[in-house]
């Protein structure tokens, strides 16, 4: 008898076992690509693999919010929590909650490497951008872990451990914002549009909102792309009445492009009444030219730097220009430079003018050889392709690590595909003071991670795949990269 109860204390126990684990083991799938799976919850413990997107992992521990314990090919480790989508109805995902602006501040910055900008509050929604630490951002509030951001123009959400809230803008906000319309009424007043007569017209720019009527406070039909065709009828304030595929609504009016060209007018055009003859005024003496201003030659250090017409934010902008676009400076305003472009007047923001030119990259020829100067001359030419994660050729766009292991490869030099790996295996070490053109770079993401590369060209300049706002990009290997730190390899 003594033993018979024994026997059955002990399957009972197996019972309760086998039955706790089944009940916290949920099945998810990754949504990110080359995602860590590492031996313990944060980024200091060593990376078991690269889980690539859509692999399934079983989740057998969720006590952390920020990394999960999960079991893949019989192996136990930890997962960042931001990059897992559960499959069946206990998803710790919620639908949103109506988003508020938080308490402590409207404005931020990006505080880690390649954080997402999605457009909706969980790691099921698409991917608008990826941001790296230092980007400025606006707050316009938050649905649970996540914030609604507006990144360069561009609405979506960040999840908040990503973001470091302030009282003021880390930068000076280059962005023009729409002016918010006042909040409605109860009772929502007409919306006055004054016609303009039907005007064909397209989209300039990506992930453009078409709205239901013309403020941010109303609903949003479509999120639209460059190019997008519409039918202009209309203008409200800043924003343009249009029809896109028989769909009436609104766009803000910096987003839209008179394929008639010139401005469309805020009021229809009237023929004007004749008026009476009145006796001719004398003619005013001629308003002499200005004196002419001694200028300083200078160029551009950054990417995507905008060109406006006054020393703010709030003025025009005139156009936008990449590192080392030559330039005249004539004069300052505050933190603004006034310069010439292109024969055209206008102002830069300061920290992005420096005096003196450009050199080309193969000033230096005696410090590198042949076959690097090959390598760059070879990079060169894919600057301004766009950025693609996990791409690999100029007809999908590259990623850092995709965009080295192309350039590299088109001469023979075959590279590990993900930027950790570049770093660990291939080439052989230099001396950042022994740089030469053709090296590879490898850029610290922590303090014992690397999670981007470039490539050196000379002059202290590198050329990467950067960002989806940016592309591939010429930068400078200084300020924020050169404090990041970084291990230089030759490869060639």
């Amino acid at each position: 008898m003594r033993k018979t109860l024994l026997k059955t204390l002990a399957f009972a126990a197996l019972f309760c076992i086998l039955f706790t684990v089944s009940v916290f083991a949920e099945d998810a799938v990754v949504t990110g690509n080359d995602v860590n799976l590492r031996s313990g919850p944060s980024t200091d413990y060593a990376i078991y693999e690269c889980l690539p997107k859509g692999t399934v992992v079983t989740v057998t521990d969720r006590s952390d919010s920020e990394w999960y314990c999960v079991t893949y090919n019989g192996r136990s480790g930890y997962v960042n929590s931001a990059y897992l989508s559960f499959t069946d109805a206990s998803s710790p995902e919620t639908e949103p909650d109506e988003p508020s602006v938080p308490a402590d501040g409207s404005y931020g910055t990006v505080n880690a490497m390649y954080v997402r900008l999605r457009s909706g509050p969980g790691t099921d929604y698409s991917i608008l951008g990826e941001y790296n630490r230092g980007t400025a951002l606006t707050v316009t509030g938050s649905a649970g872990n996540w914030y609604s951001v507006v990144i360069d123009g561009i609405y979506g959400y960040m999840y908040a451990d990503y973001v470091t809230l302030s009282e003021a803008p880390a930068v000076p906000v280059e962005t023009p914002e729409p002016t918010p319309a006042p909040t409605p009424a109860p009772t929502p007043e007409p919306i006055e549009v004054t016609p303009t007569g039907d005007k064909a017209g397209h989209i300039k720019g990506d992930y453009v909102y078409f709205r239901s009527g013309p403020s941010t406070y109303y609903s949003i039909y479509d999120c639209l792309n460059n190019g997008t065709r519409l039918t202009i009828t209309g203008r409200s304030g800043e924003w343009y009445a249009v029809t896109i595929n028989g769909i009436s609504g609104y766009v803000y009016s910096a987003y839209v492009v008179n394929d008639d060209g010139g401005e469309i007018l805020d009021e229809p055009v009237i023929e004007p009444t004749p008026e009476p003859y009145v006796e001719p005024e004398p003619t005013p003496e001629p308003t002499p030219e200005p004196p002419e201003v001694d200028s300083i030659p200078g160029y551009i250090t950054g990417n995507d730097v905008r060109f406006r017409s006054g020393p703010s934010t709030r003025n025009d902008i005139l156009g936008t220009y990449n590192y080392g676009t030559p330039l005249l400076i004539t004069g300052s305003s505050d933190d603004w430079r006034a310069v010439i472009i292109n024969g055209q007047s206008g102002y830069v923001y300061g920290q992005y003018v420096a005096e003196g030119s450009v050199s080309s990259p193969g000033d230096n020829p005696e410090e590198s050889s042949e076959i690097g100067r090959q390598i760059v001359e070879f990079a060169l030419q894919y600057q301004g392709y766009p950025y693609t994660w996990g791409g690999t050729s100029p007809d999908t766009g590259f990623d850092c690590s995709g965009f080295t292991t192309y350039v590299y490869g088109h001469f023979g030099i075959s590279l590990h595909r993900v930027a950790c790996d570049q770093a660990a295996y291939d080439g052989v070490k230099v001396s950042n003071s022994a740089l030469q053109q053709g090296d590879l770079l490898c850029f610290y993401s922590s303090s014992d991670y690397v999670g981007h590369v470039g490539i050196y060209i000379g002059n202290n300049r590198f050329i990467h795949a950067s960002t989806y706002t940016t592309g591939v990009i010429i930068s400078e290997l200084s300020g924020y990269y050169d404090t990041r730190g970084y291990i230089a390899k030759r490869v060639a």
